[in-house]
């Protein structure tokens, strides 16, 4: 009986490791994804145009 209880134990701190790991996991993939969501956002301003600049350049195409 008392090897049973220690599987027990065993088997719920192993459970609970996995389910922290997981939550540390899911956690910095969150994070990494925010900062590579900033990185295209940053890149795509950079290739933006300035609004005063386009409504110049639509003005002198007509």
């Amino acid at each position: 009986m008392k090897t049973l209880q220690k599987t027990d134990i065993r088997l719920t701190d192993a459970l609970e490791r996995q389910l922290l790991q997981e939550a540390i996991d899911s956690q910095q993939e969150y994070a990494l994804d925010r900062a590579i969501k900033h990185l295209f956002q940053k890149v795509a301003s950079f290739f933006k145009a300035p609004e005063g600049r386009v409504s110049q350049t639509v003005r002198t195409a007509h």
